[in-house]
């Protein structure tokens, strides 16, 4: 509280108080003449009222004091609250913003991760369907190959066969071109025998061809069909 307004009200009441005195000794004054008596009792009253408006004053300072230490008081109270609160936002953001770039961090790190699964998930993807053609193309080689052996095994019967035939012709057909045997025998055992000897080789061909075809079979098999590690 300002200072200038304190002493204007002790001079407001002072002033009252001491307008009342006078105006009552004036009035008294002029009522009649005052004895000593009565202006023992004036000047006791002018003392009280000029105590009173000492301890009015004193009172009015008291309390002057009393509201600018509080005014004072809250200021201090305002600006440390203000700057708690500052802080206290200051600390909230710093907070929030670290969790922020933690959030992107681990958002990059997480893109980063979906990248590489996503590259793994192709690579694996891809090797399946690779894995899925050998294996087809597994299948259809080694059943070519397993018809191939049987073909190969039943031509080496059927020369085998071929040449068995053929060993019964030969003799007949011998003895009718040395002119010796006992036996009937004609030009027709010779042309016989060497039917079968045409025979015995278009089987032989016929191997050889098939044996050929396996041999093939079996190296592109090596190349095309990886061994297990």
């Amino acid at each position: 509280m300002d200072m200038n307004m304190t002493s204007w009200k002790v001079s407001l009441v002072a002033g009252i108080a001491l307008g009342a005195v006078v105006a009552s000794a004036g009035w008294y004054f002029g009522a009649q003449r005052p004895s000593d008596e009565a202006m023992a009792m004036l000047a006791k009253e002018t003392e009280v009222l000029s105590a009173h408006n000492a301890s009015w004053e004193s009172k009015f300072q008291q309390l002057d004091q009393a509201a600018g230490a509080e005014i004072t008081r809250l200021r201090e109270e305002i600006e440390q609250n203000k700057l708690a609160s500052e802080e206290a936002l200051a600390a909230q953001k710093a907070d929030y913003e670290k969790q922020l770039a933690s959030m992107k961090t681990e958002q990059k790190s997480m893109i980063v991760t979906q990248k590489k699964l996503d590259t793994q998930v192709v690579k694996l993807t891809s090797t399946a369907e690779k894995q899925k053609v050998v294996l087809d193309n597994s299948k259809a080689l080694y059943q070519q190959q397993l018809r191939l052996q049987k073909q190969v095994s039943q031509a080496e019967a059927d020369v085998n066969k071929a040449k068995r035939t053929a060993k019964e012709f030969k003799q007949p057909c011998d003895e009718f071109k040395s002119g010796t045997s006992w036996n009937w025998v004609s030009q027709a055992d010779c042309d016989k025998y060497e039917d079968k000897l045409k025979a015995v080789d278009e089987s032989e061909a016929q191997l050889a061809a098939l044996q050929e075809e396996l041999e093939a079979l079996n190296q592109k098999i090596d190349i095309e069909i990886p061994r297990p590690q």
